[in-house]
């Protein structure tokens, strides 16, 4: 039976994907570095850390002393002005999390942000506070795809990670829930086709075809 519903954040609350490639290059173009698409989705749905440690490894002109909280801190600016009109209330959403609620069903967001940048965007869509658990990638030490995070997301509620649905839009995301024994939602977006989460176990072009009924019919 569902006991958790375990959200990501970027890709499937918020359509931030463009927006963090954008300020991405942004920061980078200081150092001569502009990223291309190949690299663009090889980078989705990991966390900041393997991001910049892989930026690093393939750009040698990124300095190795930019840390995360600086490279962060500079790409955030940018990307709060590019998703102004993406960070509102979600009442959609709100409306679905209400309805699993009152099935006894515990929410959560998963998260390879850091957490200050998630708890923000939460806030701004107006979901923050409708969580039961919030996880981001600085209380893991191994990341998506590792199921570090999903598991500890499950221990926190106190429920059982067969009995937990994750919601994704990226492989990595996909295949972490999955090492962690859990039933798969893969959200289909426009740097991720239906091809890429195949392997999911339900696949869905937006939040808005999800109901509890479809869910509850995974177990």
């Amino acid at each position: 039976m569902i006991e958790a519903l375990i959200f990501d954040m970027d890709g499937v609350l918020v359509k931030s994907e463009g927006a963090i490639s954008t300020s991405f290059n942004k920061v980078l173009e200081k150092y001569g570095v502009k990223l291309n698409p190949e690299n663009k989705k090889k980078y989705l749905g990991r966390s900041l850390r393997d991001q910049l440690q892989m930026m690093k490894e393939e750009y040698p002109q990124i300095p190795k002393e930019l840390n995360i909280q600086q490279f962060s801190k500079e790409a955030f600016q940018y990307q709060l002005e590019l998703l102004k009109e993406e960070l509102v209330p979600k009442i959609l959403i709100k409306e679905f999390i209400k309805k699993a609620k009152e099935n006894n069903i515990k929410i959560a967001v998963a998260t390879s942000s850091l957490r200050y940048r998630a708890e923000i965007f939460l806030k701004l869509i107006d979901i923050f506070n409708e969580l039961d658990i919030l996880l981001t990638s600085e209380e893991v030490s191994n990341h998506k795809p590792h199921p570090d995070i999903f598991l500890e997301t499950a221990k926190r509620l106190e429920v059982l990670p067969d009995n937990c649905v994750v919601i994704e839009d990226a492989k990595n995301g996909i295949d972490g829930a999955q090492a962690a024994k859990m039933k798969t939602i893969g959200v289909i977006t426009e740097n991720r086709s239906i091809e890429e989460l195949k392997h999911a176990d339900l696949i869905v072009n937006s939040l808005t075809e999800l109901n509890i009924e479809k869910i509850k019919k995974l177990f």
